[in-house]
């Protein structure tokens, strides 16, 4: 399942506590469903904690955070 697929199924108080516990902005929140704008490895890894079922295939990632979750799989040093 995609992140937006995900967010966009949940109740607004829903989505208002997940934004809090995420510690992001409801604005930034909205960027990402609705504007397709990218995120960083460390958001992603606690959305994907924070929404069970979720796993970083499923978030928008930046190009350096795909860069990063390449060399924690590999388990090398960059």
């Amino acid at each position: 399942m995609r992140f937006k697929t995900h967010y966009l199924g949940l109740p607004v108080a829903d989505r208002d506590a997940l934004v809090e516990r995420a510690g992001t902005t409801r604005g930034t929140m909205n960027q990402v469903v609705y504007a397709g704008k990218q995120i960083e490895l460390g958001l992603a890894d606690c959305l994907v904690t924070l929404c069970p079922g979720l796993t970083l295939d499923d978030m928008p990632l930046t190009e350096r955070a795909k860069q990063q979750r390449a060399t924690r799989a590999s388990g090398t040093p960059a």
